[in-house]
C-alpha cells in the first residue's frame, strides 16, 4: 500500500569534463546525476536524530527504467525532482524528473524500485517512520 510522497530538488551544473567530444552528456553520466539526486534526497530528509547511523542510509536500486527525451548539452544546468514513495517496509519507489534549467523542459523521466539499505549494519533499514513524518 502506498503512503505519503516526499519531493526533493537537486540542482547541478554540468562541467565540461563530463561531456563527450560532441558536447553531449553520456547516458552513464546522466545515470550518475540521477543517483546523486537520490542520495541527496535521502540526506535532506530529517532523519530521527536519536537513530544512530542515519547518515549511512542509501538506496540500493533493485530495478530502474529511464525514458530519455533529450540528452543535455554542455552549458546546460539541470534540476532533478525526486519523489520517494513508500511501498512496504524498507521498499521505496523513486520517481525522478530531469529538467533543463534554461527552459524547464523535462528531458528524462526515471522510475526506480529500491530498498533503503543501512551500509553500517549491512542490512535493510526498517525505521521508516522518520521518512514519512512531516
Amino acid at each position: 500500500m502506498m503512503n505519503q510522497i516526499k519531493t526533493h530538488q537537486y540542482e547541478t551544473s554540468l562541467p565540461f569534463s563530463q561531456f563527450d567530444g560532441d558536447g553531449r552528456l553520456t547516458l552513464e553520466k546522466v545515470q550518475t546525476i540521477l543517483n546523486d539526486a537520490r542520495k541527496d534526497a535521502l540526506q535532506s530528509i530529517e532523519l530521527d536524530p536519536f537513530f544512530p547511523g542515519s547518515q549511512t542510509i542509501e538506496p540500493l536500486i533493485l530495478w530502474s527504467e529511464s525514458d530519455f527525451r533529450e540528452v543535455p548539452y554542455f552549458s546546460d544546468s539541470v534540476l532533478v525532482q525526486t519523489e520517494l514513495q513508500n511501498l512496504t517496509g524498507p521498499r521505496y519507489k523513486i520517481s525522478q524528473r530531469l529538467l533543463r534549467k534554461s527552459d524547464y523542459k523535462v528531458i528524462c523521466h526515471s522510475n526506480s524500485l529500491c530498498i533503503l539499505f543501512d551500509s553500517l549494519k549491512k542490512k535493510p533499514w526498517k525505521n521508516r517512520v522518520s521518512l514519512l513524518a512531516g
